[in-house]
């Protein structure tokens, strides 16, 4: 090739070429070829991937030095293979460095023809390459070679003013650099690579599930300077070992650390005030945590599910336990509530199957649906005697007039109960899972049976309704294994769906006439008149 011809190929291919420690693509070429190599590079630059190019055309033995040292820093050698690079000694030495040194080299062949060399043919015959001449005529072959390379050499951030809106799952490591204030919503979202991630000093704001399902991520600090974590920011990050939370101010969104299943070590900032719903639902490996001193709130379901919690202690500050908070806490055994707190959930403690006793400051004036639905081992319910809402009668949970049964604990011994005559309402799940009872008597002052008020009483065998009952929840006998006889007067005209489901030896005592008879015929239940 003449001289000229030479260098009306040569062009500068402008394109950032990468110094620093990240993870990088050596690109080994002539400069014949630039041309044809920018044209590529253009493609692997605008899919963010760090690569360093030579464009000087310097020489001497300090230049090879450098180039040596490049190659055996970088983690990928793409190879642009012509006439002119083949006899490139500087290309050649740089193949044989990136052979010797175990690179993963990228051929691109620029032309079919090409002969290679002799020293060069037992390390390039035999890789997978691209035919560079079909690139113009088909990307697909582009294509090819952009998703073959290593995710590790990506550019990871997109930044756009202050903004971090998305990182391309490249790098283990990442720091946020400063300038950035909003962490995007889902800006980190499956970056499964992503182990240790700084949020830098300038960050504010991390929107919704913006790391969520970063499944190596090992540990993470939210510095003071940020002040809101979104919703599932930190969702499914099932390596997530600690969290420290500096903010005393922070806004940790709904479900923010859900499912974070290696989860042992939380640290939060005294100042919070509030846990929002299922910030730690189905935390599996959360054993205690220390809970804000300054804490008013705890959300909704914000620590359900989490399977290892065997303690809690509520501060002296803490109002009001949402619904279902420890709903699922089969290892909770004890829990220690101070005399500020005002309402108890529905489900709060739903399924802690270890918590024996429980003890009810005199500050609490409402109390949801089923508080203790599936406490399988509660023995022992006290309430404090200055209470004015609530009362507990030989460890039966009552309103303070004994109109409302709130709860029989399950492990009470007896077989036997007389439900008090100023009872009216049997709320619902009140003696739900009491395997120990045989029988109830259900007084004429009671109007209504809760929703699954003797669901799995499974020793329970006869049943008599008073007439001044009006009304049978949902599922109220269900489970009752051995529940052979029920009286149902005329007076019931409401009948809940699955009342009476698994009660496979009952017989309705009912008179031919009644609603109760027509509900039996309809679900197929054997009754008669005596």
């Amino acid at each position: 090739m003449s001289e000229n011809k030479m260098n009306a190929n040569i062009v500068n291919i402008g394109l950032p070429s990468y110094e620093g420690d990240e993870p990088y693509i050596f690109v080994s070429y002539s400069h014949v070829d630039s041309v044809m190599v920018r044209e590529v590079l253009q493609r692997i630059d605008r899919e963010k991937f760090r690569f360093w190019y030579d464009d000087t055309m310097e020489i001497g033995e300090d230049f090879r030095q450098e180039l040596q040292d490049k190659v055996q820093r970088c983690h990928a050698f793409l190879l642009f293979v012509s006439p002119a690079s083949m006899q490139s000694k500087y290309c050649g030495m740089e193949i044989i460095t990136a052979f010797k040194h175990n690179k993963r080299i990228y051929p691109v062949y620029l032309d079919d023809n090409t002969e290679i060399p002799g020293a060069l043919k037992l390390i390039l015959e035999n890789l997978q390459h691209v035919k560079g001449g079909s690139i113009q005529k088909d990307t697909r072959y582009l294509d090819k070679l952009i998703a073959s390379l290593p995710p590790e050499t990506m550019r990871s951030l997109q930044i756009d003013t202050d903004v971090l809106l998305r990182c391309k799952d490249g790098s283990n490591r990442l720091t946020v650099p400063d300038g950035v204030r909003v962490i995007g919503a889902g800006a980190f979202k499956n970056c499964e690579k992503l182990e240790k991630l700084d949020v830098g000093n300038t960050t504010e704001i991390m929107m919704a599930e913006a790391c969520r399902g970063c499944k190596r991520l090992e540990g993470f600090v939210l510095p003071k300077n940020v002040r809101s974590v979104g919703e599932s920011a930190f969702r499914d990050c099932t390596s997530l070992r600690f969290v420290i939370v500096e903010n005393e101010e922070i806004e940790l969104g709904e479900r923010a650390f859900e499912n974070c299943a290696a989860l042992q070590d939380v640290q939060l900032a005294d100042g919070i005030s509030e846990i929002y719903g299922g910030v730690f639902n189905s935390c599996k490996s959360l054993e205690s945590i220390r809970l804000p001193r300054e804490l008013t709130v705890l959300g909704e379901s914000s620590f359900a599910d989490c399977v290892s919690l065997k303690k809690i202690d509520i501060p002296r500050s803490v109002t009001k336990i949402d619904d279902m908070v420890f709903n699922g806490c089969i290892a909770l055994e004890r829990v220690d509530m101070k005399d500020k707190i005002t309402k108890i959930g529905k489900y709060a403690f739903k399924d802690c199957k270890s918590l024996k006793k429980i003890f009810l400051p005199r500050s609490v004036n409402f109390i949801g649906v089923g508080p203790f639905r599936g406490c399988t081992n509660l023995v022992e319910i006290e309430v404090d005697p200055k209470s004015r809402y609530f009362k507990a009668v030989d460890n039966v949970l009552f309103n303070k007039n004994k109109s409302v049964l709130y709860a029989f604990p399950p492990q009470m011994p007896q077989s036997s109960y007389a439900i008090p005559d100023s009872v009216t309402v049997v709320s619902a799940w009140a003696f739900c899972d009491c395997r120990n009872l045989e029988e109830v008597i259900i007084p004429d002052s009671v109007t209504e049976i809760g929703e699954g008020a003797f669901y799995q009483c499974e020793s329970l065998h006869c049943v008599v309704i008073p007439d001044s009952v009006d009304k049978i929840d949902d599922t109220a006998f269900r489970g009752c294994s051995n529940l052979e006889r029920v009286e149902i007067p005329d007076s019931v005209l409401d009948f809940g769906w699955g009342i009476f489901n698994g009660c496979d030896k009952i017989h309705v005592i009912c008179s031919d006439s009644s609603a109760a008879a027509r509900y039996c015929d309809k679900k197929n239940i054997p009754h008669s008149d005596k």
